[in-house]
């Protein structure tokens, strides 16, 4: 014989899991016309940008408080780093970012850091340690991290001057790296 506190709690959790099966349901077939809307309106990108493909324009502020964007290196190419004060492969490569950059003028290149997940002040303190001689970025908000699909320092994408991705190095990079995407992005080396 059946004890009918049983019977009662088997039917509860019955109609309770048809209940949460039935929502899941209607939210998986409503979810993509609820969420597409929302994607678009903060022009965010599906995927990753990738070699091949237009690099994603955008604006910040400079350390020193002025607009950079991809359109001010517009005409040659450009090396952009993703970088922060406190990872530790970003300073490892700091140095040889920053000899790229004090050839820049002559080779026809331009080099850009964007500092993500970061402080103005930490970023103004590491910049005068490291010397640092290009111009840095401020992407305080992670727009532009979160556009180029980062997931975090360091990154380098490599972008000739009609603003296509030419190379992108995820992670730390080399010396030989660093050449060979100048290259593909158009650089006189």
């Amino acid at each position: 014989m059946k004890n009918r506190n049983t019977e009662g709690i088997t039917a509860s959790v019955w109609v309770t899991g048809w209940c949460h099966l039935f929502f899941c349901t209607l939210v998986m077939i409503l979810a993509p016309s609820i969420g597409w809307p929302q994607h678009e309106q903060h022009n965010t990108p599906s995927s990753a940008p990738a070699v091949g493909t237009p690099a994603i324009a955008f604006e910040l502020k400079s350390v020193e408080g002025k607009a950079v964007g991809l359109a001010n290196f517009r005409g040659k190419p450009l090396m952009i780093n993703f970088f922060a004060s406190w990872c530790d492969p970003c300073r490892e490569e700091m140095p040889l970012i920053n000899e790229l950059a004090t050839k820049a003028g002559k080779d026809g290149y331009s080099v850009l850091g964007i500092a993500v997940e970061d402080t103005r002040a930490a970023i103004m303190q590491y910049a005068q340690e490291a010397k640092l001689v290009f111009p840095i970025a401020l992407d305080l908000n992670s727009t532009v991290k979160r556009a180029y699909r980062i997931f975090g320092p360091p990154a380098t994408f490599f972008i000739d001057g009609q603003g296509t991705i030419r190379d992108v190095v995820i992670g730390p990079i080399t010396p030989e790296r660093a050449r060979e995407g100048l290259k593909k992005a158009g650089a006189s080396l």
